[in-house]
């Protein structure tokens, strides 16, 4: 007889977005847009340097194992001004032997490429966490540390513009909930963050930027790793905590009814430094595997290597995906002009032709349903319109796997909303009632109506 105590294996990884298919020859790609590396002062617990400087190895190991685990495409490594100007850039590509180099068309290195051990290859590019978020940096700012540490440091539009020309990155605001909205409209980011995990669990972060109260689920942790007779499934940990704050759509809404194009993307600012512990699984509860399977950024792109999915990203072609409870299937989301396709993040002109919003409620991937379950998630999507006030209404409702088609929409903007009751988790989760608990899961970047 087995023992009851026997460790309890980890979920199976993200599917490959392969089997998500392509609309009108744009694929998905799997992106992460806030994740630390050793080179950041306060990742790794806090140990991702030794002695010497170089790198933690273990730390960085869990990061490539998490990217191949769960297929993910592109990973826009964010550390903090503490190491990274002081560090030369080829030094924040972190390859190792078995991995490729990726260079721009100057021959300089700007990602690595990881061969994972089942053919997968996924990248991982250098980039910055300071009061701005630049996403695929291919050159340090600056020759001289002074320079870029104080350039990495700044807020303004003036650092915005520095680390674009002078870094070639993409640059936007993380942390959403902690910055008002007049520092935000004359940073004039490409993008801002629409959720962010660490504001999410940390206590401090939660009363005084989000409204919720600091310590709600925090004692729920211990259920997965007080765990005698090793009956959870620590994957699904995030369930005790996961909330949607509406600061991040107030900010969002009120940045695109002033005029201004700017994509939301999830960020995940994984550290590995908030619970050591193992879980019965064997593996600490905030490891890169687990926090990689939890939430996503979809992006539509026709290429993955960075300079692609950067312009994608800009363009607003991303689904915001909380993945953990199942990877969505059949997403599409565009605006249709006399018979003129406009992809998500573009603009649709009303009047004198015909013109709609569609939106293509998605199912749950079959892979999320390894565990054989006996019910099957109830999915509700959303067709939210942002008026010129930046007001925010639903004005139409599918079920999963259902269209919504949306004629002779009015100005403004419109996003789709989608909401899952994972009832096919109930054998996994500690608490049975967060199975019928309605969950965000899908949100679509905007399409823009005008007259």
């Amino acid at each position: 007889m087995a023992s009851s105590c026997a460790r309890k294996d980890p979920s199976p990884g993200l599917v490959d977005t392969t089997a998500l298919g392509t609309v009108r020859g744009l694929h998905f790609a799997r992106v992460q847009t806030h994740f630390h590396s050793p080179y950041s002062f306060d990742a790794c617990d806090s140990k991702g340097l030794d002695d010497a400087g170089n790198p933690n190895t273990d730390c960085l190991h869990d990061i490539k194992k998490a990217f191949c685990t769960n297929h993910v495409n592109l990973a826009f490594l964010t550390d903090h001004v503490s190491h990274l100007a002081d560090y030369e850039f080829p030094q924040l590509v972190l390859a190792e032997a078995g991995d490729t180099i990726l260079y721009n068309g100057s021959a300089e290195p700007i990602a690595t490429q990881i061969n994972c051990s089942d053919g997968f290859k996924s990248a991982m590019a250098p980039g910055l966490e300071g009061r701005l978020l630049a996403l695929g940096m291919e050159h340090h700012a600056s020759p001289v540390i002074a320079t870029r540490q104080a350039i990495y440091g700044g807020e303004s539009s003036t650092e915005r513009a520095q680390l674009e020309t002078l870094s070639n990155a993409l640059v936007g605001v993380p942390h959403t909930e902690s910055r008002d909205l007049t520092t935000i409209q004359s940073i004039a980011p490409k993008f801002i963050e629409i959720y962010n995990v660490h504001a999410n669990i940390d206590p401090k972060l939660r009363k005084k930027w989000l409204g919720l109260a600091p310590f709600e689920h925090i004692a729920k942790f211990l259920n997965y790793l007080v765990d005698p007779f090793n009956q959870l499934n620590a994957d699904f940990f995030f369930m005790e905590f996961v909330q949607f704050a509406p600061v991040y759509m107030q900010r969002w809404n009120a940045l695109l009814a002033g005029g201004m194009q700017v994509t939301g993307l999830g960020g995940l600012d994984s550290h590995e430094n908030v619970f050591p512990q193992k879980a019965s699984d064997g593996e600490r509860l905030d490891g890169h595997r687990r926090m990689t399977r939890f939430m996503s950024n979809l992006v539509l792109t026709t290429a993955d290597d960075s300079t692609t999915i950067k312009a994608a990203i800009q363009a607003g072609r991303v689904y915001f995906a909380l993945e953990g409870i199942g990877t969505p299937a059949g997403l599409d989301f565009y605006g249709n002009q006399n018979g003129t396709i406009v992809e998500m993040g573009g603009t649709l002109t009303v009047g004198g032709q015909m013109a709609s919003i569609i939106a293509t409620v998605p199912t749950a991937h079959s892979s999320s349903f390894f565990m054989n379950p006996r019910n099957q998630p109830f999915i509700e999507g959303e067709l939210h319109y942002i008026d010129a006030s930046g007001n925010e209404s639903v004005v139409a409702l599918a079920k999963g796997g259902e269209q919504i088609v949306y004629n002779n929409p009015a100005a403004g903007h419109y996003r789709m909303h989608v909401y899952m009751y994972p009832l096919h988790l109930f054998d996994l989760i500690f608490s049975k009632k967060y199975a019928s608990q309605r969950y965000q899961w899908v949100i679509s970047n905007p399409v823009k109506v005008v007259p």
